[in-house]
Parts: structure tokens; C-alpha cells; sequence
């Protein structure tokens, strides 16, 4: 999905933390910031694959249009959200923290039905990626042609 699109989505997903935390702003604040900021992710993964930073536009071509060749994204996994709601479900999670299970969660949903036309149906699985050497030629529907050109490409830049 698109950084707009989770950015609007962290309102809805804070209003959510609030009520289900009797008012807890710090929960609000966690589900929205968390709901927005597992994105980090993707700037480790695309400068591992550019080895630099080209730039904001080569970075979201890059990103949306599904063009690295290998894609670790470690907060991007469902074992991360089932263990969050393990944490919460148990009770050793405090206000902020069933604040960030709620934005992780909401992000990864967002995701997993919004990215259906690009990546396969077991992406959000680390164990998958993993199972296929976080090798973007695998888990890309339809990896661009040849995908391992367009990271040399941006190499030699």
C-alpha cells in the first residue's frame, strides 16, 4: 500500500487503540505511530539492495512497483503479530503496547489485501521469505524483467 493510504488509516487504527484501552492516549499514540512507522523496514531493504540512497522517487519506484531483488522486511511478518497479540492476550502487555499490536495489525491487513497484485498470498510470512532466500525472483507475482539488472542498474548510478 501506499505511505498516504497508511498514513489516513492511522487515525481510524488510534481511535481503535483509545476505545479499547479505556482512553489510553499512549495507546492511541502507538497504534497510529506504529501503524505508519513499521515501514522503516523498507529503507533497510533498499539500501541493501542499492548499496546507497538514490532519492526519495527511486526509492518509492523502487518499493511500489515491486523492483528489489531481495526482500527481508522483518517487521513485515505475521509471527510478529501473533506474538503481539500473545503479549497482549496474556496480559503482560501495558496500554502502548496492545497500541502497537493494534497499528502492526492493522498495517499488515492493510497490506496483505492491498499488495495482492504484487506479491504472493504467503509473503507476510517471514518463514516463507526465508523458504525462499528473501529472493524477490520468488515472491513478486510477476518479478520485473531481469529483476537482479535493475538493482545494478541503480548501482552504477
Amino acid at each position: 500500500m501506499k505511505l498516504a493510504q497508511h498514513c489516513m488509516s492511522a487515525v481510524p487504527l488510534a481511535v481503535a487503540a483509545y476505545a479499547a484501552t479505556s482512553g489510553s492516549l499512549a495507546a492511541a499514540f502507538m497504534a497510529g505511530a506504529s501503524s505508519v512507522l513499521i515501514d522503516c523496514d523498507h529503507v533497510l531493504d533498499y539500501l541493501l539492495c542499492n548499496k546507497r540512497w538514490g532519492g526519495l522517487p527511486h526509492f518509492f519506484a523502487m518499493c511500489d512497483e515491486g523492483r528489489l531483488p531481495r526482500l527481508y522486511l522483518l517487521l513485515h511478518s505475521f509471527e510478529l503479530v501473533i506474538f503481539l497479540w500473545l503479549l497482549v492476550g496474556t496480559g503482560v502487555a501495558a496500554a502502548w503496547g496492545v497500541g502497537l499490536t493494534i497499528g502492526v495489525t492493522g498495517h499488515m491487513l492493510m497490506d496483505w489485501v492491498g499488495n495482492r497484485h504484487l506479491v504472493k498470498q504467503s509473503f507476510y510470512w517471514l518463514w516463507y521469505r526465508a523458504a525462499n532466500r528473501f529472493d524477490g525472483n520468488e515472491l513478486y507475482l510477476t518479478p520485473p524483467d531481469p529483476l537482479h539488472a535493475v538493482a545494478n542498474e541503480a548501482g552504477r548510478a
